[in-house]
């Protein structure tokens, strides 16, 4: 509860020195049938583009998905649907979208393998993941700072992994990588690696 409570306001420097150009940058060009997953309370509706023919917003944790549906209330945004299951085994039928959007969800996810096996299941062939997510650093001094500071950082910060290889990760899953690394300005050095972009269901 208290997570969804200050997530919005904990987030607001680095959504106004990055976070928001890059989620307008990504899904601005986005067209067709969108799943998202962890919507969390719902940052990303506003760039979402009206000429969706339907979007689809899953939040598992009950205090973040009320925020989300308020915030589509107030939007009123009446084509989007919001569920809560969890992204390793969703209700919806395969091949279901033409794009499921992931930003800073892969992290903190239960099972990261079960979970890009299930959004494969969801896309139909030649769709896209599209995602924004922190990763283990490839410098190797920061990469013992995240490993020493990931068991406390997972109990403050919801499961939320610093190590985790996702670029790798993703490769094993099948998909074909079209990413950019950068950092997150406005975030602690340990959190702000970062790789953008869209990975492909071949």
């Amino acid at each position: 509860m208290l997570q969804a409570a200050l997530y919005d306001r904990m987030m607001r420097r680095t959504e106004r020195l990055c976070l928001s150009r890059w989620r307008k940058e990504l899904l601005a060009p986005l067209r067709g049938e969108v799943l998202e997953i962890g919507s969390g309370t719902g940052i990303n509706l506003q760039y979402y583009p009206p000429q969706l023919s339907r979007l689809v917003l899953s939040e598992p944790d009950p205090h973040m998905r009320r925020r989300l549906e308020q915030r589509v209330s107030s939007a009123q945004a009446h084509q989007v649907e919001v569920l809560s299951g969890h992204s390793e085994r969703l209700d919806l039928p395969d091949s279901g979208f033409d794009h499921v959007v992931s930003t800073l969800v892969l992290c903190s996810v239960a099972d990261v393998e079960q979970t890009l096996a299930e959004i494969r299941r969801l896309l139909r062939p030649g769709g896209s993941l599209v995602l924004l997510e922190h990763v283990g650093a490839e410098d190797p001094a920061l990469q013992r700072l995240q490993a020493c500071l990931e068991p406390a950082w997972k109990w403050l910060a919801g499961n939320c992994h610093l190590t985790r290889p996702t670029a790798q990760l993703l490769q094993s899953a099948g998909f074909k990588l079209e990413l950019e690394q950068d950092l997150m300005s406005g975030a602690p050095g340990f959190v702000s690696p970062v790789i953008k972009g869209v990975a492909l269901r071949t």
